[in-house]
């Protein structure tokens, strides 16, 4: 199970608006002080991300609480985000090509680009369209599983 930390921001019928907070994926590392990619990722605006969460512990608007997701849903979803839209391109890249070569159209590369633009976009709305398909599916949404315990400095 995968867990962030996040404040509920607001209550809608058993869920709960959760509002995390992005931050640099290396900011527990031991080198983080010395580090570029802190440095470089400092420079940048913290963005605030929220949520709809499933709330079986009623947690209230203001409460600190621990937020988590199945990893093997988030490796499937971004399998699927990766993977799909680039094979997608690929093969479709292959067969306009193919297919220009069949019927002797001689206009160089463009085929290529262009069934690779279309294939592009097809992955993209069908990776669209199976996410939605999910969307309802509770293995595959967040949950809030305990209040967090932040101890005051």
């Amino acid at each position: 199970m995968i867990e962030e930390t996040a404040t509920v921001v607001g209550l809608e019928d058993g869920f709960a608006i959760v509002e995390t907070q992005q931050r640099a994926a290396c900011g527990s590392c031991d080198s983080a002080g010395s580090c570029s990619t802190t440095v470089l990722s400092g420079l940048f605006k913290r963005r605030h991300s929220h949520l709809k969460v499933h709330n079986p512990i009623q947690a209230q608007v203001g409460e600190k609480v621990i937020i988590g997701l199945q990893e093997s849903a988030l490796l499937k979803v971004s399998f699927a985000a990766y993977l799909l839209p680039l094979l997608s391109m690929i093969l479709s890249a292959i067969a306009i090509q193919a297919l220009a070569d069949a019927i002797k159209l001689r206009s160089g590369e463009l085929p290529t680009v262009a069934g690779g633009l279309l294939g592009l976009i097809a992955g993209l709305i069908l990776f669209k369209q199976l996410t939605a398909n999910k969307a309802s599916d509770p293995s595959y949404q967040a949950v809030i599983l305990r209040q967090a315990n932040i101890q005051p400095v």
